[in-house]
């Protein structure tokens, strides 16, 4: 069988399964991720480390200490793509496990890495107490839509969802009055408002961030508590990311601050410029709870904001995409408990495919089901 786009997903973190062609790309992010140890380098102060796969890439300023713990991203060959856990050196980048007959980095025990994220489990996650009722989900929707829209928009899903789910539909705080995603929205659904939840536009890597998240994060608080009880959390597109930046706000909050939230299901997320305007809830801990992720090969790091994209490169914008093809694959980096849904369409809440569109919706009640108690 032909390997598909769908490998941004292996590698040490993921179980994947690709299904028959023509059909969806399912991966499934393990709750155990490998935990690598620097056991080499101790006579130069640790080994090098390099910006990217190849060995002639930039190396990094400082090499990774010998002992240090690695969460191994992905092995190509003899070259481990990591993020630094403990110790001292750069907080990514890529390693030679061995040089020559050499060993430089050694993957501890498996049930040292299943015990971490056993422990992120505990501390921050449990399944919603849904008996006896349907579980309710609020579902946020992209720029420029709004919920009766969006409940167009995922038609395919609500004849599946009627019987088991509660879908809570919820318009953004901000009227969208024009620009692209207006004109859009106009020429489809003529008359209808159009809002956002906040401002978007780009970071220097040419990832999606926001005018004041945390102001959009305490009005979304604020809905929670109006429309609760609510178990997960679904969007697409700006919906997606702020539903990703509820799921960690949930999993973070230890003071009540933030309501609980058992599950979220992603449908075209975009690059997680966001996590570095949120520091607070994102600590670098994997999210506990289970996130089911939606995305197509044919989305790019500008899907859903072309134009303003292609103005920024235009204007000398340079887009990091760390070495990963989709802006899906960032944000399972930051799951604990993640699976990942790949159909081969672009930037659409569900594909056009009746065939994907069956399989993913399916899923994605299956998913909320499973995730509850």
């Amino acid at each position: 069988m032909r390997k598909s786009r769908a490998a941004i997903f292996s590698g040490p973190h993921f179980l994947a399964h690709l299904l028959w062609p023509g059909r969806c790309f399912i991966v499934t992010l393990c709750a155990m991720f490998q935990v690598w140890e620097v056991v080499g380098g101790a006579e130069n102060g640790g080994i090098i480390a390099r910006e990217g796969k190849e060995l002639k890439s930039s190396q990094l300023p400082e090499r990774l200490a010998t002992g240090a713990l690695l969460k191994g991203l992905s092995l190509e060959g003899d070259r481990l793509n990591f993020e630094r856990l403990s110790g001292a050196g750069p907080d990514s980048g890529w390693v030679s496990i061995k040089l020559k007959d050499k060993v430089l980095c050694q993957m501890k025990e498996p049930s040292d890495a299943s015990q971490s994220c056993a422990e992120d489990q505990a501390s921050g996650w449990k399944p919603p107490a849904c008996k006896g009722r349907k579980p309710r989900v609020l579902c946020l929707h992209g720029t420029g839509c709004n919920g009766k829209i969006f409940k167009t928009q995922l038609a395919k899903l609500l004849p599946k969802a009627k019987d088991t789910l509660e879908l809570i539909f919820l318009d953004g705080r901000m009227n969208v009055d024009k620009g692209p995603a207006f004109e859009t929205m106009q020429k489809f659904f003529p008359g209808e408002p159009n809002f956002m939840y906040d401002i978007v536009s780009l970071d220097s890597k040419g990832w999606r961030v926001y005018n004041d998240p945390k102001a959009t994060l305490i009005w979304l608080q604020a809905q929670l508590k109006l429309h609760s009880p609510i178990d997960g959390v679904l969007g697409f597109s700006q919906g997606a990311n702020f539903a990703l930046m509820l799921l960690a706000q949930a999993a973070a909050s230890d003071s009540g601050s933030a309501l609980p939230l058992g599950f979220g299901v992603l449908l075209g997320i975009n690059a997680p410029g966001f996590t570095e305007q949120l520091p607070d809830i994102f600590t670098g801990a994997l999210l506990p709870m289970p996130i089911l992720v939606v995305h197509g090969l044919q989305e790019g790091y500008g899907a859903g904001m072309e134009p303003l994209f292609e103005a920024a490169k235009e204007q000398g914008l340079k887009v990091d995409t760390k070495g990963e093809d989709m802006p899906a694959a960032h944000v399972m980096k930051l799951l604990g408990h993640g699976e990942a849904i790949a159909h081969k369409e672009g930037h659409v809440p569900l594909p056009r495919d009746k065939q994907q569109a069956e399989e993913i919706t399916s899923r994605i009640v299956s998913f909320v089901l499973e995730s509850c108690s």
